[in-house]
């Protein structure tokens, strides 16, 4: 971590807080109907206000921006929900569970709640994430996605730390 805000790296991934230098690849990301389509709250299109206006609101600490070697490469948002999307241009690289892995990691190092977070049915990459991270289904329910202005099934899913630390212990 640095001081200039909270910076975690792992293996091949940087994650730092969301800035203003990752619009474009933010916007790219949201407005590629292929990764918007699986999100629930995000507006769409997505537009620049819209991005200026979350990174007015956004949390410092929950909320980062995935960079690697090639720049930017998703976002991942942690808390007592963790939500994450990988540029179609990075997809396919394990880079969401290997994110996801680091920002856990830090996470539980100070806080031993449990992290939910879920998936439409039928987002088969995100459920084979969230099952690799040591999430358990707890219920399914139907749940606005914005993008799509319609109710889809969403499978909720909870993590105890107890279960990551099994599967992740800390380096």
């Amino acid at each position: 971590m640095q001081s200039a805000g909270i910076w975690l790296q792992t293996a091949r991934l940087r994650l730092r807080p969301v800035a203003a230098s990752d619009e474009g690849g933010v916007l790219a990301g949201l407005n590629d109907p292929e990764i918007a389509s699986w999100l629930s709250t995000v507006p769409y299109p997505y537009t620049a206000q819209d991005f200026r206006a979350y990174l007015a609101s956004a949390t410092e600490g929950e909320t980062f921006a995935i960079h690697d070697d090639r720049g930017f490469a998703g976002l991942i948002g942690g808390g007592t929900e963790l939500g994450f999307w990988i540029a179609r241009h990075a997809q396919g690289r394990g880079y969401a569970t290997e994110a996801a892995v680091g920002l856990l990691q830090a996470m539980f190092s100070f806080w031993d709640g449990a992290v939910l977070s879920g998936y439409f049915v039928g987002n088969t990459a995100s459920a084979r994430v969230l099952a690799k991270l040591g999430f358990s289904e707890i219920g399914r329910a139907p749940r606005f996605c914005r993008p799509l202005g319609q109710d889809m099934l969403h499978v909720d899913v909870l993590l105890a730390p107890s279960t990551f630390r099994a599967l992740y212990p800390a380096a």
